[in-house]
């Protein structure tokens, strides 16, 4: 497999830049199609092409369709790529963030910030999950339809809240929170979808919004930051491992804190959120799992709460997870810049050239999975993976920009399902019709269920 190359002078001979994708409008580019439907837009790609180009506006983009590709562009030269357009945009919540940041600020603190979510730490943050998500799911309504992305979502919120700041405060920073996500999701995406910069200094109410929740939410969170620090006492929330975190002597910035604990509250809720909302719709879909899941957590848990410790005793509800995370990644759009023209397979991307990728279609590859569109957890068990290609499924990224709280969400989810799957059964109100559409994660829109107390629970 043809790698990352970092100088043109270096690359293969016969290289040369990717095809441009047919259909082509004036002014808008392939915009009109990939807003269509973004994720059967990047399957149709041609196969046999491992990188097409589309427009954007005027601007090309450089898709990648092969996975090897993808995980060379992840793991390759760091000096060859840099944060791309998706990312750009979001630096107007995010800040430098390290979702955002890249370099040796980037480096610095992620090695900071990684002693919050060592393991005896998530073995800590567990109580705290199972407390919210309890809390929550006992004042559903019996037989009453509810929007589960909104209730997945809020709940993801408030327990990253709690995990987050000091138990005082986070009480009071829920709401506020809450409040503060109102029009960063779409902004995010607007904006990176946007065929002319310009477009995202117009007064559109998408724009608005996304100033507005920009600003409250970093609002909200310095003030959290100020009162946390008035503590005498130490605490283990995350905020409180990153205010005492050291590096040489040298500590994180009030800035570095705030852009690091939005970027937590952000792109935590959204990915767990997605996630769960997404599984439970499966699961509607499909009573043999469901049942299989509550007879595992059964025959592991009793009656007793779920622990840090149970999570290797579940097999079923990983490889669950698993499969959620494959069937449906929120991540379908995710892109690096160019720093200067280099090589992908045999392939030329010039210097400034936006790479891009979707992690939700690659995931979906028929020539890898079997039955790519159906729900399976079987498909992680009894060794059916060990041949998968290492390229071919990457939940939380690879390299050196993978995501810093991946044992955080999984356990969240570990935790989400034992407490909800024991108590409740979830079933499509009847006319239900699920649409995936593409925000910063790809949500089911109209999902409404109907919750149940379950038998025996």
């Amino acid at each position: 497999m043809a790698g990352v190359v970092q100088r043109r002078e270096h690359r293969n001979r016969g290289d040369s830049e990717p095809p441009v994708l047919p259909g082509r409008f004036p002014v808008f580019g392939h915009l009109p199609r990939i807003l269509r439907d973004p994720l059967s837009f990047w399957a149709s790609l041609p196969k046999e092409d491992e990188i097409t180009t589309v427009y954007i506006g005027k601007r090309p983009i450089y898709f990648l369709r092969s996975h090897r590709l993808v995980r060379s562009l992840l793991t390759g030269e760091s000096r060859a790529f840099t944060r791309g357009l998706v990312f750009e945009k979001a630096a107007k919540i995010f800040g430098q963030g390290i979702i955002v940041s890249d370099g040796e600020q980037h480096g610095r603190n992620r090695r900071l910030i990684q002693p919050a979510f060592h393991h005896h730490k998530i073995e800590h943050y567990v109580d705290i999950m199972r407390s919210v998500v309890e809390e929550r799911s006992s004042t559903w309504t019996a037989g009453q339809p509810f929007a589960l992305s909104s209730e997945t979502h809020e709940t993801a919120v408030e327990v990253l809240t709690r995990t987050l700041f000091r138990a005082d405060l986070a009480a009071r920073a829920v709401e506020d929170v809450k409040r503060a996500f109102s029009g960063i999701v779409e902004g995010i995406t607007a904006q990176a979808l946007y065929p002319y910069p310009w477009m995202e200094k117009l007064p559109f109410p998408v724009n608005r919004r996304y100033e507005r929740s920009a600003a409250l939410f970093h609002d909200v969170v310095k003030a959290m930051i100020a009162e946390q620090r008035t503590s005498p006492l130490q605490d283990d929330s995350l905020l409180g491992t990153l205010i005492n975190a050291r590096d040489q002597d040298n500590a994180l910035s009030e800035e570095q804190l705030r852009d690091e604990t939005v970027t937590m509250l952000v792109a935590g809720a959204e990915t767990v959120s997605t996630a769960l909302a997404w599984l439970f719709h499966e699961l509607g879909r499909c009573p043999q799992a469901e049942q299989r899941l509550v007879d595992e957590l059964h025959t592991q848990l009793g009656d007793r709460p779920i622990s840090y410790q149970d999570f290797r005793k579940l097999p079923y509800t990983a490889a669950a997870i698993n499969e959620v995370m494959r069937l449906h990644h929120p991540n379908w759009f995710l892109s690096r810049r160019a720093v200067s023209p280099v090589s992908l397979g045999n392939r030329c991307i010039p210097a400034g050239g936006e790479v891009a990728f979707s992690l939700s279609t690659m995931h979906r590859d028929p020539e890898v999975f079997d039955h790519p569109l159906r729900f399976d957890p079987d498909r992680w068990l009894d060794g059916r993976t060990d041949d998968l290609p290492r390229s071919a499924y990457m939940p939380f990224g690879v390299g050196k920009h993978k995501c810093i709280g991946d044992a955080y969400a999984v356990a969240e989810l570990m935790v989400s399902i034992a407490c909800i799957i024991r108590r409740w059964t979830l079933a499509h109100q009847p006319g239900t019709r699920v649409r995936e559409v593409p925000w910063t994660t790809v949500q089911p829109a109209g999902l409404v269920m109907v919750a149940q107390p379950r038998r025996n629970a």
